[in-house]
């Protein structure tokens, strides 16, 4: 009986050590799932982590964007912006342009021409930049670009143009006069409009082009109508900035972009991604139905 004893008491011991070591490693378990958990969103959502920077009127600079001297850990390279005279920069193509807003709802960022300055007619783009410039304008499927132009966001174009006599009985011709005088000899006019070479007139030449995403310019678009503006209401039209996208951006935290299409539904406002075939054990691709997720950024 009392060997008995000796040996249950052993047991329960036994047990209690046990159970003491099973929950010290359950500990240690949680706490590296948690770690490796932070880890993972540092690398992969590191908005999370990172203080948003600001820059004048640019207050919520965060993931994907960030300032040239953040963290490097903090944004994707990119989408590097820079603050200049407290102005928000961003670089694009041969140019830099200023930055009025970002919308991480809707995934679009507004730019404006430094050469515009608000209030003073005389100031003209100082870049020429077109819809073409952006590969995806021609090629959805393009992934290369950082920020593309769409439907949504829409863009539209503003021309100037030097003519050599004054330009009769067309309203799309907008006179710059007094605010405009490139050349001593010749006569410069803005239309804001995607425009047809076809009615280029006689002795009239394209200087420059700028792209808008004014509402007042898209309602021309939208309803094929030519609506002339005055040159004031063009000058704020370039003044109002344009939009492009970086939602492919966005997708690529959000979606498997390899496996996945990836929009933004502007009907539920968010990203969908969308799974149309699936990948085999032996590397085969079947249709297997459509799996739809759903990302909303507020």
């Amino acid at each position: 009986m009392i060997h008995s004893g000796i040996s249950a008491s052993v047991m329960s011991r036994g047990m209690e050590s046990f159970l003491w070591f099973l929950q010290i490693v359950m500990v240690v378990v949680l706490i590296l799932l948690h770690h490796t958990h932070q880890t993972c969103d540092t690398i992969n959502n590191n908005q999370i982590y990172c203080t948003p920077s600001s820059c004048g009127k640019i207050t919520n600079i965060k993931h994907p964007f960030r300032l040239k001297n953040d963290p490097t850990s903090c944004g994707d390279p990119r989408y590097e912006l820079s603050c200049e005279n407290n102005m928000t920069v961003l670089p694009l193509f041969s140019g830099k342009y200023y930055v009025k807003s970002i919308d991480y709802k809707f995934y679009t960022i507004r730019l404006v021409d430094p050469g515009i300055q608000e209030g003073n007619c005389s100031s003209v783009p100082r870049y020429f930049l077109t819809t073409s410039n952006f590969t995806s304008s021609y090629n959805y499927s393009y992934r290369g670009d950082p920020y593309e132009v769409g439907s949504p966001p829409w863009v539209g174009h503003v021309l100037y143009l030097n003519c050599s006599k004054p330009v009769k009985n067309d309203p799309m011709y907008v006179d710059t006069s007094p605010c405009i005088k490139w050349n001593s000899k010749g006569h410069v006019y803005a239309i804001a409009n995607d425009f047809n070479t076809g009615r280029l007139n006689v002795g009239c030449q394209v200087k420059l082009v700028a792209t808008s995403s004014d509402s007042s310019l898209f309602k021309n678009f939208v309803n094929n109508i030519s609506q002339p503006f005055s040159y004031a209401e063009i000058h704020g039209i370039l003044n109002y900035g344009f939009d492009l996208t970086w939602v492919r951006r966005a997708c690529e935290d959000f979606c498997d972009t390899n496996l996945q299409n990836c929009q933004f539904n502007g009907e539920i406002g968010g990203l969908e991604c969308e799974l149309d075939y699936c990948r085999t054990p032996l590397g085969k691709f079947v249709n297997c139905g459509k799996n739809l997720s759903f990302h909303f950024d507020f």
